[in-house]
């Protein structure tokens, strides 16, 4: 049988619990029998509540305490009423009100009703499953339990981009994004922003708001400030529509209510606003890729990171390893726990070199509701940055650093690994090739250090479609020969939703990510596994599926040829050709030829007993000299560049310091990587190409047959492992053989004629 409390206990009892015994900034709070709600601030109003929680920034919800002693039954209406009554003055103010009616040891918890469900039925519901008195911080809670629905978020986002874009002109990508984060960081920390004001005030709220938001911090890291800076930096060239004004400050509303919600779990915010925001920019910069969500939360799981554990990402980006560790440490020990708040102040820490990029990791750690950004605005691969990390007590790594070795990606991964303590576990997003092409880089740094699993991704991770691994890497632990786990995902299961990147839209990532996770922890369990040597390259041995060549591959390879030779553009033949198509319109003269519509013409092509050959052996290989624009002269002298048409040829020259004769394959290794095309005059190649001149007396019906095999072949490489000259002398490729076991040119002339007599 419980105890009996009297009324004076019991609000004793509910304010430690509550929390209302303690000071707390900008907040009255408090219990007690003598204090009015006139005192309080609401004039004339001589009621007295127990216990009070009034924010002093009116946005932010408050909570009002009636308490009885534990023998009073709080079945009873007449103390819904009072309580109902006290909570109803201070919805006066407030908009977001919690009541709490306390006997000791039973409980009932009000809240108000957001706007759009005010009725008859009154302005307070009661909160089913509350029956243990908590922190005052899981009463503010719950107006933050707002299902997430990320369609929502990317049709909302979209408006938002819409309007920066093309109603205020702000041009740049990063600007767009810093524009809107710091508005929802101001609506977070309770900056009053309304339909209806102008742009002036709207401006000096948000200013005002982050300033106030970082007084404390800034004091900690200096730092911190480049975000209000960056924002009081932007300019836009159309603020004073204040129809587009209104459009935005509702839309920020209505993702504010979605981004607060504690079903959030972690998702980069910034990710987001990157991928719709990004549609505007021709071409995305490969040194900042955003890491998607569900990678970050399997480096995560399979670093074995805990909650007490402190986390470092010295290329941070916009946040997204800090932010998927915060948010899984948190959930793991409770958000209103002692142990939260240590987790947001101590316990992240990043680096970033980009102001821009680094301002909005600052946003997207506030706007996931950080307590304190341990951000720093660093060259990660200098010594101050090497000194920084020393200092710090760091358990494990999480990183994607920028791809491209103009970047300094194994600059970066070398400063990490050298700085953090013996011991830490550090993973790496890189590309697979990476160590390969810095072999001797590499083998320094596995002198120091230990590596010790290669989690292979999908190759439709990222959007550029990069081969990349995840390398787990023991710092201060040399590899001493041992060997190094690899294991390969095949698929992640999500699918790719127009304007809105990859998502799991089936639901199957959870399972997948379990998956993964119990393979690379007991190193067992699928059939990818395989355990490499040292000596071995560092990287998943993919294995590419065999080639099969099909008729319709070297139909596409002369059709291109025929087209670049009868002077017909190629991207107004493919939008002629898809008319005609959909709308059944009329080909233009010439066009219908070159058009084959019978899908039983496309045959696979018997291979057997053709045999590989040496690139090396049948071409010499060189590479083009780059020219830029200033330098060209006037001229007819193609110059042949990185491009997919007109036969590579991008501009006519004068030039003639470094030219090419004719009967040669160009093969892009740069850009339009595999784009292979038969040159039959001289030429100039720019520093993306690799000239192939034949060893093999070549027409042009047998040159057709190898540009569509360098075609295929180059499929398999990428911007971060391109086709390079030296690699490409040793690529092998199959060819038809003749009985002394050479190349069968004639049978390649008669194959490609055949193709040809269908285009007459």
């Amino acid at each position: 049988m419980n105890d009996f409390l009297t009324e004076d206990e019991v609000r004793v009892k509910a304010a430690k619990i509550l929390k209302l015994d303690l000071s707390a900034p900008n907040v009255m709070l408090g219990t007690g029998q003598l204090t009015t709600f006139n005192q309080l601030g609401f004039a004339g109003v001589s009621d007295k509540p127990d216990g009070w929680y009034l924010p002093y920034n009116h946005v932010n919800p408050a909570v009002v305490l009636e308490c009885k002693s534990s023998d009073k039954s709080l079945d009873k209406s007449a103390f819904v009423q009072e309580l109902l009554k006290n909570c109803g003055i201070v919805k006066s103010k407030y908009d977001k009100v919690v009541g709490i009616l306390y006997n000791g040891y039973e409980l009932r918890v009000f809240q108000s009703k957001p706007k759009e469900e005010k009725n008859g039925a009154g302005q307070f519901c009661e909160c089913a499953g509350e029956r243990e008195l908590k922190n005052v911080e899981h009463y503010l809670s719950l107006f933050n339990r707002i299902p997430i629905d990320k369609g929502v978020i990317f049709n909302i986002t979209k408006r938002i981009n819409e309007l920066l874009h093309f109603k205020f002109q702000i041009k740049n990508l990063y600007h767009r994004m810093i524009f809107t984060a710091c508005a929802l960081v101001a609506k977070r920390f309770g900056a009053v922003l309304t339909h209806g004001m102008d742009f002036g005030l709207f401006q000096m709220s948000v200013a005002n708001t982050l300033k106030h938001s970082y007084s404390q911090e800034v004091s900690q890291n200096d730092k911190l400030n480049e975000l209000f800076e960056v924002y009081s930096s932007i300019q836009m060239n159309n603020p004073d529509d204040q129809g587009a004004l209104d459009e935005f400050l509702d839309n920020i509303e209505k993702i504010s209510e979605q981004l607060n919600s504690d079903f959030w779990n972690g998702e980069d915010v910034m990710a987001i606003f990157f991928t719709e925001f990004n549609r505007y920019k021709r071409k995305a910069d490969h040194g900042q890729v955003f890491t998607p969500d569900h990678i970050t939360s399997l480096m995560y799981r399979i670093l074995g990171v805990q909650p007490k554990s402190v986390i470092l990402d010295a290329a941070c980006g916009s946040g997204a390893f800090l932010v998927k560790a915060m948010c899984n440490m948190i959930r793991d020990v409770g958000a209103h726990s002692d142990q939260a708040s240590h987790i947001r102040q101590e316990q992240l820490f990043g680096i970033e070199l980009d102001r821009e990029i680094f301002a909005l990791a600052c946003a997207n750690m506030l706007i996931h509701k950080d307590g304190k950004t341990n951000l720093k605005h660093l060259d990660a691969r200098s010594a101050e940055a090497a000194a920084w990390i020393r200092k710090l007590p760091v358990d494990f790594v999480m990183m994607n650093p920028p791809f491209e070795d103009k970047y300094g990606c194994l600059d970066i991964v070398g400063n990490v690994l050298d700085n953090v303590r013996q011991g830490t576990l550090c993973g790496f997003i890189l590309p697979d090739t990476k160590f390969e092409k810095n072999r001797k880089r590499a083998q320094r740094l596995f002198a120091r250090h230990r590596l010790l699993k290669i989690v292979k991704l999908p190759l439709e991770t990222f959007v550029e479609a990069v081969e990349t691994s995840i390398y787990i890497i023991r710092a201060h632990e040399p590899q001493n020969g041992q060997q190094i786990f690899s294991c390969a995902i095949r698929d992640d299961g999500l699918e790719t939703i127009k304007n809105q990147g990859r998502q799991d839209i089936h639901g199957r990532w959870n399972a997948i990510e379990d998956y993964w996770t119990e393979v690379v922890y007991k190193q067992s369990g699928d059939s990818s596994v395989k355990w490499l040597a040292p000596t071995e390259p560092w990287h998943y041995p993919a294995q590419r599926p065999p080639l099969v060549l099909r008729t319709s591959d070297f139909q596409r390879r002369i059709v291109k040829y025929l087209l670049y030779r009868n002077g017909i553009d190629e991207l107004s033949f493919k939008e002629a050709v898809l008319s005609h198509v959909l709308f059944q319109t009329n080909l233009p003269a010439g066009f219908g030829r070159f058009v084959l519509t019978d899908a039983r013409e496309d045959q696979p092509i018997d291979t057997h007993g053709w045999k590989p050959f040496s690139c090396a052996d049948l071409f010499a290989v060189y590479k083009g000299k780059r020219l830029t624009k200033k330098e060209m002269q006037k001229g007819d002298i193609h110059y042949i560049g990185a491009t997919a048409f007109h036969n590579g040829v991008t501009h006519v020259i004068g030039n003639t310091g470094c030219l090419f004769e004719p009967n040669c394959i160009t093969v892009c290794y740069n850009g339009s990587i595999g784009e292979a095309f038969w040159q039959t005059e001289r030429f100039w190649a720019s520093d993306d190409v690799n000239v192939l001149r034949p060893k093999l007396p070549l027409t042009m019906k047998s040159a057709l047959f190898f540009t569509t095999l360098f075609y295929l072949e180059g499929q398999n490489y990428s911007y971060t492992n391109k086709w390079k000259k030296e690699t490409m002398e040793k690529q092998t490729m199959l060819l038809p053989v003749t009985p002394e076991g050479k190349p069968d040119l004639q049978w390649m002339e008669a194959f490609i004629e055949k193709l040809l007599q269908r285009y007459q």
